[in-house]
This record gives structure tokens, sequence and C-alpha cells, in this order.
């Protein structure tokens, strides 16, 4: 399993069971590693393993394969505009980083969107229920209301295709399981 997929676990994790948000999924509004939402609040959270990867997050030369990074920063930055053209803007925005990076990933941080938020994985302390820490908190990119139904809807499509595919890789694994028993004399 690669890291970022352990990562996006435990972030599941921490905003189910440590943060209280219902809805919770990957991959969902705005492109995110990870949405959560407690009907108020529209969280984004991305996933940054490496220096390098972490630096893609703020590219600031626009290009087609980092054209979706570039606007949704620059939304980001001026939400309330945004959010009466029709885009969803999460309420915070958190980057996520392993525990070796959280120096380093702090120190970059301060150039860019001072409202933006640091969380990291860090497998020497657990919560009791997740490996994900709080390094600073993410303010209030903005206050404005949003279609909440949109933002519901969004999130529990994306929930439901992630179920979807979890169970065909199981029924998958079951299968090839069960012809290796098969041949087993």
């Amino acid at each position: 399993m690669k890291l970022a997929d352990i990562i996006k676990l435990e972030l599941l994790k921490y905003f189910r069971f440590e943060r209280q948000y219902n809805l919770i999924c990957t991959e969902g509004i705005n492109q995110a590693d990870v949405n959560a939402y407690n009907g108020k609040s529209l969280v984004e959270v991305e996933i940054k393993i490496s220096k390098n990867d972490f630096k893609k997050e703020f590219q600031t030369k626009f290009n087609f394969d980092n054209r979706w990074k570039f606007y949704k920063h620059k939304r980001y930055s001026e939400p309330e505009n945004n959010i009466i053209r029709g885009y969803i803007v999460p309420n915070k925005f958190y980057l996520c980083v392993p525990a070796e990076l959280v120096e380093w990933a702090k120190e970059y941080l301060e150039d860019k969107n001072e409202k933006y938020g640091l969380l990291s994985y860090d497998l020497a302390r657990y919560t009791g229920k997740t490996h994900i820490i709080n390094i600073k908190p993410a303010h209030s990119l903005h206050n404005k209301e949003q279609d909440k139904i949109k933002i519901a809807l969004s999130i529990s499509r994306r929930t439901v295709n992630e179920l979807i595919t979890i169970n065909e890789k199981f029924i998958k694994i079951k299968k090839e399981s069960d012809v290796r028993k098969d041949r087993i004399p």
C-alpha cells in the first residue's frame, strides 16, 4: 500500500472519529485528496509526501498539467468572488505531510496563504484513534453559506464510488483466493 493511501485512511478516521464530521471522502470536491463536511464547514486536505510534491501544489506558472491547482489556489485566495460564480470553496484548507517533513513544510507554508493549515501523519504519535496531528490550525477562508445539498451530494456520490471500487477489489481478490484454494491438492 502506498504511503499516500495510508495517510488518506488515517485522515478519513481523523475527520470521522476525532473531529466528528459526518460526510468524508477521498478524491472529491475540487479533486481534493480528502474532503470532510459537517453540515456547516467544508474542509479540504491535500496530502504531500515529499518536498517536490509539496512545492508542486503551489506552482505559479500556468501549464496544462498544473491548471487545476493553479486555478484552485487563485479561487481560495478570493473565495467570495468564486462562490458567487458557483464554485465550491472549502471553509478550511490543510496540507498533510509525513512527520519528517513537518518543519520544512511549516517554513515553506509561511510564504503561501496564511490561512492554510498543516497536519502531520506521525507514526510515533497516536491519539487513540489516528496518527494525524494538527500542527498548524487552518483559519477560515470564508464564512459564506454555500449550497449544502450540492456539497452533501458531491461527497455522497464520491463515497458510493469508493465503496463500489472497494467491493469490486474485494470480490476480485476473493475469487483469486478461491481459485488458488481449488488448485491446492
